[in-house]
Order: structure tokens, then C-alpha cells, then sequence
């Protein structure tokens, strides 16, 4: 079949966790023996489609209805766009018309799978009308720009012919909770490469005989990483690593220097780096990984990525991986954005022998639901 995936975010600088867990979707797809393009306005998706050789195609339809100024004016600004966007799908997709292909490689357009507000608003229709099967991926996290959203009761409507993919238990009570019909929601949690069998040599740098947490996260407040170092306040023993880039840098750093000078260290115990290019070099150097997301986090990849190499897992029941998760068996789950339950839960980890119970059990829960091949297979099962 042929699938068109669609993405027109508000602004895309990097590649994400949204991002790499769709090309990993077209990716297995295609490897299935689908036909998968692209179009959008996504730079990380562009770029990484046109490396793997997947039919794209690039365009800008203007900025999507998640500002206020945005909002509004997509009330003039829509016809315009759905033009250019249907024009857009049926010249990619090679149909002159959604129409039975006879000869060559013209496959009809079996579905669309949409990432963003945008395409969901304006391609929905034109799409079920032409009995193409629709799919609203939902990756993002939810907040104002979905919840006071002028455009939402439009997007109610459309949402009764489509289905709504969300990737935690946690997402699907959520749009439920907005009001979205919740037999049209099914839930279908991410997917990760198992790890090459191969030795890491943990980086020297971050080597330490103490108990060594590690943080990969967007630094910004929802992650809650400003409330992980403040629950190791009292946990002089602790040391932790945040890998990670984002607009709360300054304010962490500042959090960081009270911790340093209040337990009087020449050296940080606490530190933040931006990038490193192998991660399971970071992940080999790790006692335990901590997501201490505080608000919604739809998925959170990195606990998977984390529980499939075997290090043991902190998560908050504001990510949508604890809904898959037993608490005290194969991961620890903490109260979102609560200091004292979070520090409880990092001295529990202390313990080497409770770290390798839940280390090894977490891997075999990660081998068990979060794989990619099960990912994909629960889509096409889905698609088809």
C-alpha cells in the first residue's frame, strides 16, 4: 500500500524524539514493502527521508493555528493553504485523482498518517471524502496551544473519521478528557533499535565510585530536571549527569553552583553536557537513568533506550512509559513534580542489588513491548 506521512510543525530546529520514532515508522514500514513519502515542512524529516532515499516533498503552507495571532488569522489564511496542500499530496502521490491505479508503480493513496494541527485540519476532509483511510499520530505533548485552541471544536469534528494513535495510556486519557470519542483512540507505545551486542567503554569523565544518576532530557521546565537536583539536595553521595540542550540551561547551571558551594566542593558533582555523539558510551557509565518529567510526557524514549541496555529506570507517572511499567519490579515510578518522592526513589535505587533486580527485569520488559519490530507491526496491523 501507499502511505503519505505529513508533518508541518511550528518550528523544527532539531531532530527529536518525534522525529527519529517516525523515520523509524517509515523506515520499518518500507522495509514491509509499502511505498512511504513525505511531505511536509519538517527540516530533521526532510533531510533524514532524502538520506534514506524516501519520496518527499517540501512545503511551507504558512505557520499552524497554535499561537494566538496564528489562530486567528487561519481563519483567512486556510482556504489558501488546503489548496496548496491537496495540490501538493496528489502531485507527490502521482494520482491526477484518488482513483485505482491500472499499470506501473501508481499505487492508489491508502492512507495518511498526520503529525500536526495543521494537515489535520485542512486535509481530513478532502481525505475521508476520497476514501483515503486517515491516522492523527500523536506524539506531541499536550498543553495550551491544543487545550484553549480556538480551532479545537473543528477538530473534534474531523477527529469522528479518523483514528487517533497515541503512544501511552496516559495521552489516550488525556484526549479523552478533552472530549475526544475514546473509540476512536487506540494506543501504541514507541519503539527502539535493540542495542548493538557490542563492549561500551564508559567515558572516563564520567566514571565515578559514587552512585551515578544520568538525566537525558530537553532542558526545559516540563522535564522537571530543576526538581531532580533539588531531590539530591540531601543526597550528598549522588552524582548526575543531564545530557541536553534547551532554554532552562542558565537557571540549571545556577541550581548546580548553590549545590556546589552548599556542600562545599572544589568540583561539580552535578553536570550538564549539551551533546555527546554515542550515548551508549553514556548509557555504560550510568548506575541508573531518571526522566522526572513534571508534566505531560507522552512517551519518554530515553527510559526505553535505558531498560533495553539493562540500566535500571526512574520515571514520574507524568510519562506515558509508567503506564506500562510495575512499579518496584521492572522500573521505579515517582509522584510528578513532588522533590521528596523523587529523592525517596533515587536512595532506593542506591542499592546495587535493588538496581540489578530492576535493571534486569526493566530489559526484559523493554525486549518484551517497546522492540521497533512490534512497533511497526502493531501499525501495519492498524493500516491494513
Amino acid at each position: 500500500m501507499q502511505i503519505l506521512f505529513t508533518r508541518f510543525p511550528l518550528e523544527s530546529a532539531r531532530s527529536g524524539g518525534a522525529e527519529n520514532q517516525t523515520m523509524a515508522l517509515m523506515e520499518g514500514l518500507r522495509a514491509l514493502g509499502h511505498r512511504i513519502r513525505f511531505l511536509g515542512s519538517c527540516p530533521a524529516l526532510i533531510e533524514r527521508t532524502r538520506e534514506l532515499k524516501i519520496e518527499n516533498g517540501k512545503l511551507k503552507i504558512g505557520s499552524p493555528p497554535v499561537t494566538k495571532w496564528a489562530a486567528v488569522s487561519f481563519l483567512w489564511r486556510k482556504k489558501e493553504m488546503q489548496k496548496r496542500l491537496i495540490e501538493e499530496v496528489e502531485k507527490l502521490t502521482a494520482l491526477p485523482s484518488v482513483a485505482l491505479a491500472k499499470e506501473g508503480d501508481r499505487l492508489p493513496l491508502t492512507a495518511i498518517v498526520m503529525l500536526s494541527l495543521s494537515e489535520k485540519l485542512l486535509l481530513t476532509p478532502w481525505a475521508v471524502e476520497h476514501g483515503i483511510k486517515v491516522f492523527w499520530l500523536e506524539h506531541d505533548r499536550i498543553g495550551p496551544w491544543l487545550t484553549w485552541n480556538p480551532w479545537l471544536p473543528a477538530l473534534k469534528r474531523a477527529s469522528k473519521q479518523v483514528t487517533i494513535v497515541c503512544v501511552s495510556e496516559v495521552s489516550q486519557r488525556k484526549y479523552m478528557e478533552l472530549g475526544f470519542d475514546s473509540e476512536r483512540i487506540v494506543g501504541i507505545p514507541n519503539g527502539v533499535q535493540q542495542p548493538e551486542t557490542r563492549n561500551h567503554q564508559p567515558e572516563t569523565s564520567l566514571l565515578s565510585s559514587r552512585f551515578s544518576l544520568l538525566a537525558i532530557a530537553r532542558l526545559s521546565p516540563e522535564k522537571g530536571l530543576s526538581v531532580l537536583i533539588q531531590s539530591i539536595a540531601a543526597l550528598p553521595e549522588v552524582d548526575l549527569t543531564i545530557v541536553g540542550k534547551g532554554p532552562e540551561e542558565g537557571y540549571l547551571h545556577q541550581l548546580i553552583d548553590e549545590d556546589t558551594r552548599r556542600l562545599g566542593l572544589g568540583t561539580s558533582r552535578i553536570r550538564i553536557i549539551r551533546n555527546i555523539p554515542d550515548l551508549d558510551v553514556v548509557y555504560a557509565s550510568a548506575d541508573a537513568l531518571v526522566l522526572p518529567s513534571s508534566d505531560h510526557d507522552p512517551f519518554g524514549l530515553v527510559a526505553a533506550e535505558a531498560m533495553m541496555r539493562g540500566v535500571p529506570v526512574i520515571v514520574t507517572d507524568a510519562c506515558g512509559i509508567a503506564g506500562y511499567l510495575k512499579n518496584g519490579e521492572d522500573a521505579l515510578i515517582a509522584e510528578a513534580g513532588s522533590v521528596s518522592s523523587l529523592s525517596k526513589t533515587i536512595e532506593t535505587l542506591a542499592d546495587p542489588e535493588i538496581r540489578d533486580r530492576i535493571g534486569s527485569a526493566g530489559k526484559k520488559t523493554a525486549l518484551r513491548e517497546f522492540s521497533l519490530d512490534r512497533m511497526v507491526a502493531k501499525y501495519e496491523e492498524l493500516l491494513g
